[in-house]
């Protein structure tokens, strides 16, 4: 049974900072201390443009918005004019880096660990406090890697390409004051880390304070038998979590029970953001979206 939902939109949030070591100030929401903070692509909300999106977004009850980084030319300038004056957390950046960290071409594997780089550089300045990568999209790296060379598995080849490869990115990240997190996504989009438990693998292999890994529930439907198992096995390495619909729409649309999932990570004492991030919406975001936000905290409430 889906959780019932008040038509308050409202957190009572506020947004306070905090310094890291190398002084730049990252902003966090302060919300209920039971309920995490909740976020909004901006792509989803309305209005003519930037600040109108963010006003929306506090309207709407977020404490938060995150950014897409693949739209970037649509939004950073007019975000960097109003950035004096944000409503709302900017909670962190997906996408937007340049080609895979997983390719076949070492050459364009820089380039990957380059434009991650300018994306650290963005997140410190617009004081967001993660980068979301999933490692190889297909439709963005049509050459991949498909044979194992000298490794017992294909997997095993690439996880070593991705050990060797985030150490120094996390360290990067780190000196911004932002965590890097690794996204797992299904089989349909990526031929690779598709599971929530392997992201954790990894960041456990790797033990370094900057780099965790995003749960996303729309993937984890598909992928994991077990989706709130998987989610505790996965602890404490889940830095950030997606959510969407089991048809990815917003989140209360379908029927993806959420509070399976929201009773491991609360249990865990998880604190970090909860993001729509859905592809459409059952109506206007005017609606819509404000729906999704109560409904999201009456599942966590009720899990």
């Amino acid at each position: 049974m889906a959780p019932r939902v008040s038509g308050e939109t409202g957190s009572g949030s506020g947004v306070s900072g905090f310094a890291p070591s190398n002084g730049t100030i990252k902003f966090t929401a302060v919300v209920h201390p039971k309920i995490p903070p909740i976020s909004c692509r901006l792509e989803l909300l309305p209005g003519a443009n930037v600040r109108e999106q963010l006003q929306a977004a506090t309207r709407f009850g977020f404490d938060g918005v995150a950014l897409p980084g693949r739209f970037m030319e649509r939004w950073l300038a007019p975000l960097r004019a109003t950035l004096a004056d944000v409503p709302v957390a900017l909670a962190g950046i997906s996408l937007g880096f340049t080609g895979s960290l997983l390719s076949p071409d070492e050459a364009v594997r820089q380039k990957c660990r380059d434009s991650l780089l300018r994306l650290f550089d963005l997140g410190a300045e617009l004081k967001a406090g993660w980068v979301n990568m999933p490692p190889c999209l297909i439709p963005d790296n049509p050459r991949r890697i498909d044979d194992r060379g000298d490794f017992a598995s294909l997997e095993e080849r690439l996880d070593a390409l991705l050990l060797e490869q985030l150490p120094a990115l996390g360290d990067a990240a780190h000196q911004r004051g932002l965590r890097l997190l690794i996204e797992p996504v299904n089989r349909y989009e990526s031929d690779c880390l598709n599971s929530i438990e392997h992201a954790a693998r990894l960041c456990r292999q790797l033990a370094h304070p900057a780099i965790g890994c995003t749960a996303d529930f729309f993937h984890m439907q598909i992928e994991e038998l077990d989706a709130p198992g998987a989610l505790q096995r996965s602890q404490p390495f889940v830095g950030h979590i997606h959510v969407a619909g089991n048809t990815r729409l917003e989140p209360g649309a379908g029927t993806l029970d959420f509070r399976p999932g929201f009773r491991v990570l609360k249990a865990a004492g998880y604190a970090g953001w909860i993001e729509i991030e859905c592809r459409k919406l059952t109506g206007p975001p005017e609606s819509a979206l404000p729906r999704s936000a109560a409904y999201l905290r009456q599942a966590w409430a009720d899990a």
